[in-house]
């Protein structure tokens, strides 16, 4: 019995090793792979933002272009105005001259010159008050495509925000999921137990080991003596049962109340029967020591022969 435990705690050690390792392994692999997708998310924002400022580049040329061409348009009408004014005084001089020599006739085509010339005043103040309402529409245009810009951008960089953070969530929950997968994969699952008195078994029975070394994953129910699989897996059950003196054995290893494993002991003096077997158990499966035939009586004392025992292979 010490050798068997020796054994069972010998290949529990060494599963928790490999599984940690092989769980460590998975979540470097896994933080590589974040680092990585990170990576990329950075380089494309910084693509993003090379475009956007390239854009706002080229909007500053815009609106440089767009000053040269108003203090151009501002230094053409100085110009425009000043020669206007030059020859307004011109023709003034000259009518002076002209009203001083010449008679009514002169001063009658002086007074059509100058309606003439208020005519094409009163056109330029128009054509220069429409010119400032597109300067003024053009400005307005620019002010609104700038702010239709940058609450794009803004909205962009929301949106990758948000995408960002989501992914981020995602894989969290991804590692949390795979985490817990694999710590309920290395539960370890292994009973041992024994009975110290004798006990007379009936048909479809159970003999009732009462005493417990080992319960981890409290699978096994001493009060009734059947252990019950708390996850699926693989489990190797043995079992070591003795029979009173003389009297005959004839016991069944039960898997959910069917009859599998048999051992069938007669003749003379105490005689032992035993059972190894392995099992592939779905969660809740059942597992006993019984017997299907009429009564027989399990020996046993404080020397504690008769046991049952089993534990998760894989």
């Amino acid at each position: 019995m010490a050798s068997g435990s020796s054994s069972i705690s010998s290949d529990s050690e060494s599963l928790i090793s490999c599984s940690k390792f092989h769980f460590e392994e998975k979540v470097l692999e896994k933080l590589v792979r974040l680092e990585h997708k990170m990576d990329l998310n950075e380089k494309k924002l910084k693509k993003w933002e090379d475009a956007f400022a390239f854009k706002l580049e080229k909007m500053d040329e815009a609106i440089k272009q767009t000053d040269i061409f108003v203090e151009t348009v501002r230094e053409n009408q100085l110009q425009e105005q000043s020669r206007i004014n030059d020859s307004y005084h011109e023709i003034v001089e000259r009518f002076k001259v002209q009203s001083n020599n010449e008679t009514e006739f002169h001063g009658e085509q002086m007074n059509t010159l100058l309606e003439s010339l208020s005519s094409k005043i009163e056109e330029f103040s128009v054509a220069e008050k429409n010119r400032e309402n597109a300067l003024e529409s053009l400005q307005n245009t620019l002010h609104q495509e700038q702010n239709r810009f940058n609450q794009s951008f803004e909205l962009i960089l929301e949106n990758f925000r948000l995408s960002s953070n989501r992914t981020i969530e995602e894989l969290t929950a991804r590692q949390q999921k795979d985490y817990e997968t694999l710590m309920e994969k290395r539960t370890i699952v292994a009973f041992s137990a024994y009975t110290t008195k004798p006990q007379t078994i009936t048909s479809n029975t159970n003999i009732k080991f009462e005493n417990v070394w080992t319960n981890i994953g409290n699978g096994y129910d001493p009060s009734t003596g059947i252990f019950t699989a708390p996850r699926q897996g693989v489990y190797h059950m043995s079992a070591v049962v003795m029979s009173k003196n003389k009297w005959e054995l004839y016991l069944h290893l039960k898997h959910n109340n069917e009859y599998t494993a048999g051992s069938y002991i007669t003749g003379d003096g105490y005689k032992t029967g035993t059972f190894d077997v392995v099992f592939s158990l779905q969660k809740g499966d059942k597992v006993s020591v019984g017997s299907k035939a009429n009564s027989f009586t399990v020996f046993s004392n404080s020397d504690q022969y008769t046991t049952f025992s089993g534990h998760l292979i894989a």
